[in-house]
């Protein structure tokens, strides 16, 4: 098959998720990497300043690169990388090995469940290489207590830390055979609401464990589960400091809620451990800031700790974070081994936070600092002024810790796109290059696809809405937008549906229309609580028309499903009916607008049964579906959607899709004799996940002329991207094997530059495709 050379580049957001946790080399200078909860691992290239993936060769067939859990480095081999990532529908982890920096990799098998996007993924460290011996591997696993290799991964062996399962971290001594293992206390708890013990130690290389001597846990209010829970640790040379934290009250899980992904904490400590002579242990010290841990059952703090890094340049430099401290998270700095703590950053009340990310200021907001879940902290061993902490938002750094007059914090997320992408839409026209929908953070419209996104999907006090699940607009008024959005985890805004005027400038919330049914009703309020998917909506070619399918969760129930003949003024409930003219409420439907007819729209359901209405949504009518075509879902959404459907613009009742094994497809609707035609495009052997239509030549006019076809697929048991230019006859290759990018959720073609297509993913952002070289007609 022919290849065109083709380069890739991020819509840059940047960061936007969950970045987890980072390591540096204790002795190679500028080797730095990162982990995400669902977007991979980065490298940090301090010649370009940026962020570097490491996981562009990463495919749809196994995702589980995506979601690392622990990275670990060779103290004695700069260029040795080990990642340990999974996916929870397997049963197994993978243990990528590296040894060129993370350019290439080798696969080794770890024998528990791994996955770097479930609950404890804010602590570690739990992969480590054994400070004396290469050869020597520890993984404290999620769920599979803690294990040992002492081949380099080749083959696993469980060590007994005195039942323990759920594991935090790991961690040996460089002196010594001496091992500490972090736990959640889960396999050996007390009772249903107090944890076991959290810390054990090992003075044999991992033989045997004994419970190290800890703060003892007491039941605090609130909690779901009390008990200490370790979290992180560093080590000077002389002392071994941990953070802890409990369970807190809003907690949606319990055993495993014991880290800042459950989203609140309870209980906050920091300790310091000495060692006598002979490397043992003595008693811990309390090093908590302001002291406020006693020995009783109401003084506790309302919030966690977790990160924690120490100085080598600078001894007795110490620095530290809160987690799920609900009026803003807190770094502190000590320069006296822990001894006293002064905050150096706290929400915006106190140092110096500088947000270059346009999405990322307090305006947007609720006007607080977006810095939150800072599970992780580290400075730079051979820089004392060089500090990096994760958020749930991307990476934070400073770059002058140790001047008290200067200091300040920034967000340094270039390079880092890990966003989750459902939608992607080229307007004809406007200021706008693409309408990018996405999870958490809404929306974006771009008007520059090389510079992060001036616009964020917000009401007029720049409060934002989140999650979005599809947008739509019209051909001939391409500035007027419909979008549904969940509304945002402090409740300022409110899920539903928001309508532009001004190509995705400023929205206006449309009112909820109670009343209609009681199944309505319920499904309104429960989409005006947080983060609530809104579901699906089709807008008329005149823009005045709008069908309104209301989400539960995933699905389109067709009882749901409203119209309104006055751009959302005003709405009813939809009728539709079956083949026999009856009327039906069963099932569930997806619906869509005819691109140039303003009274036409189509509904497409769970088993192949398609509908037209033919006066604006108003009243939809099932239509036979030809007995070759497939049984196909098209009614469900989010990241469950495994169908695309566009419409192709300039032709009435005229739709492609991609159906992913069962090819691409073209449906033509025949309003005037109530039939579709549905007409199989690619072989029986081809397989199309996602579909893109874009322009067909240089100048051409999108509207009135055939469309190029962009799509994910395998073509030619070949899987990749690929373009057509003749209506699916022929395809050409646009992509090269470092150039995948996992989990694509949607692709559009480029209505105005022809060649371009654009790409949303589920761990990489959103990237566009340009051929670099000029494409022979």
């Amino acid at each position: 098959m022919q290849n065109i050379p083709y380069s890739y580049h991020n819509l840059p957001i940047p960061g936007g998720g969950y970045v987890t946790g980072f390591v540096f080399h204790p002795n190679e200078k500028n080797i730095l990497y990162a982990r995400t909860d669902i977007g991979g691992t980065y490298r940090f290239d301090y010649d370009a300043n940026k962020w570097t993936s490491l996981i562009d060769h990463v495919t749809m067939f196994d995702l589980s690169e995506s979601y690392p859990i622990a990275l670990a480095l060779d103290a004695n081999n700069p260029s040795k990388l080990y990642i340990a990532s999974g996916n929870y529908q397997k049963s197994t982890g993978i243990l990528s090995v590296s040894n060129d920096y993370g350019k290439s990799f080798i696969y080794r098998t770890i024998p528990v469940n791994v996955h770097g996007n479930l609950n404890g993924r804010g602590t570690g460290n739990r992969l480590i290489v054994d400070s004396k011996s290469s050869n020597i591997l520890y993984f404290a696993s999620q769920e599979n207590g803690l294990l040992k290799s002492s081949d380099f991964g080749e083959t696993w062996e469980h060590l007994d830390v005195c039942g323990e399962k759920y594991m935090t971290f790991v961690w040996n001594s460089p002196d010594s055979n001496t091992i500490i293992a972090g736990t959640a206390g889960v396999t050996c708890k007390k009772s249903d609401t107090m944890r076991g013990d959290s810390l054990y130690i090992s003075y044999d290389g991992g033989l045997q464990f004994e419970k190290a001597v800890q703060p003892e846990s007491v039941m605090i209010p609130g909690s779901r589960m009390s008990g200490y829970v370790a979290q992180r640790y560093d080590y000077d040379g002389s002392y071994f400091y941990v953070t802890l934290s409990n369970t807190g009250a809003r907690s949606y899980v319990v055993e495993n809620g014991y880290s800042c992904d459950s989203g609140d904490a309870l209980g906050g400590m920091v300790i310091r451990y000495s060692f006598t002579s002979d490397n043992k242990i003595k008693e811990y010290t309390d090093i908590t800031p302001e002291n406020v841990i006693k020995e009783t059952n109401q003084d506790f703090l309302n919030y966690g700790f977790s990160g924690i890094s120490t100085c080598k340049q600078k001894p007795g430099m110490l620095v530290i974070t809160t987690i799920c401290k609900d009026d803003g998270d807190i770094v502190y700095l000590s320069k006296d081994y822990g001894n006293n703590w002064v905050p150096v950053l706290e929400d915006l009340k106190i140092g110096s936070l500088k947000i270059k990310t346009p999405y990322m200021k307090p305006e947007y907001n609720g006007n607080h600092s977006i810095l939150h879940w800072p599970s992780d902290i580290k400075v730079n061993p051979f820089n004392g002024d060089e500090v990096w902490m994760n958020s749930g938002s991307g990476v934070f750094s400073c770059h002058n810790m140790t001047n008290d007059e200067e200091r300040f914090f920034e967000d340094f997320s270039d390079g880092i796109e890990e966003t989750v992408h459902l939608n992607v839409y080229c307007p004809i026209d406007g200021d706008v290059q693409l309408i990018d929908i996405l999870g958490d953070l809404g929306g974006f419209a771009f008007e520059n696809i090389d510079k992060p996104c001036e616009n964020s999907f917000a009401d007029s006090d720049g409060n934002r809405y989140i999650t979005c699940i599809n947008a739509d607009f019209s051909d001939f008024d391409y500035k007027t937008v419909i979008v549904t959005p969940r509304g945002n985890w402090t409740g300022k805004t409110k899920g539903g549906l928001i309508l532009s005027k001004d190509q995705c400038k400023t929205f206006e919330r449309l009112y909820s229309p109670f009343g209609l049914s009681k199944e309505i009703d319920i499904a309104l309020r429960n989409i005006e609580n947080p983060n609530v998917n809104a579901g699906w909506v089709a807008l008329g070619a005149d823009t005045k028309n709008i069908v309104w399918s209301i989400a539960d969760q995933i699905t389109l129930p067709k009882k749901t499903i409203i119209f309104s003949h006055d751009q959302g003024n005003t709405f009813h409930k939809t009728k539709i009916f079956n083949l026999k003219k009856e009327l039906t409420e069963d099932g569930f439907m997806k619906v869509f607008s005819d691109r140039v007819n303003p009274d036409l729209f189509y509904g497409m359901g769970d088993h192949s049964d398609f509908y037209f209405s033919c006066d604006g949504g108003g009243v939809f009518k099932q239509i036979v579906t030809p007995d070759d075509f497939p049984v196909v879902d098209f009614s469900l959404i989010d990241c469950a959607n495994k169908t695309e459907v566009r419409g192709d613009s300039g032709k009435q009742g005229v739709f492609f899709a991609a159906l992913g094994k069962e090819g691409l497809w073209k449906f033509v609707f025949h309003s005037d004799s109530n039939i579709i035609e549905t007409i199989k495009i690619t072989s029986d052997e081809d397989v199309v996940y996602r579909l893109g239509l874009g322009v067909i030549r240089p100048g051409g006019d999108y509207i009135r002329e055939d469309k190029a076809f962009y799509i994910s697929g395998i073509i030619d048991k070949e899987y990749g991207f690929f373009c057509s230019l003749d209506q699916g006859k022929t395809f050409v290759r646009v992509n090269e094997e470092n150039q995948m990018f996992g989990d694509i959720n949607s692709i559009d073609g480029d209505s105005r530059e022809f060649g371009r297509f654009f790409i949303a993913t589920g761990s990489r952002g959103v990237l566009y495709g340009i051929p670099e070289n000029e494409i022979e007609l």
